[in-house]
């Protein structure tokens, strides 16, 4: 438990620091994308076995706020480096995630996928 939230605080430092640098797109935030998934954070290090309705809410509404091409672009971007900033998140179950919680965010959660090359 005492890994789980050093891990949380971690992730909201590097929130907190990124917040200037991140403008939005077209009105996508990446800051109010990770802040929203903090809720999936138990999921995606296992210790849960399954996301819970406030993960999946938050990944339909992260996916909602990127419905154009270019936001989607950044979302892709912005969610695929929070995967590979975390090595104690369980890259398997980061792509799981969207299944599990029926939303087709438009691409794969892995830090290996090209964001150039999604669609709508």
């Amino acid at each position: 438990m005492k890994r789980m939230s050093t891990s949380v605080f971690g992730f909201g430092v590097l929130l907190i620091l990124t917040v200037a640098a991140m403008k939005p797109v077209n009105g996508f935030s990446c800051v109010e994308a990770k802040l929203s998934l903090l809720t999936c954070l138990p999921f995606l290090t296992s210790s849960q076995d399954s996301p819970s309705s406030a993960c999946c809410n938050a990944v339909s509404n992260v996916r909602a706020s990127a419905p154009t091409k270019p936001e989607l672009r950044e979302a892709c971007q912005c969610l695929t480096a929070a995967v590979g900033e975390f090595p104690n998140l369980d890259k398997d179950r980061a792509v799981q995630l969207p299944k599990l919680c029926n939303v087709d965010v438009g691409f794969p959660l892995t830090k290996d996928i090209d964001c150039n090359t999604i669609s709508l």
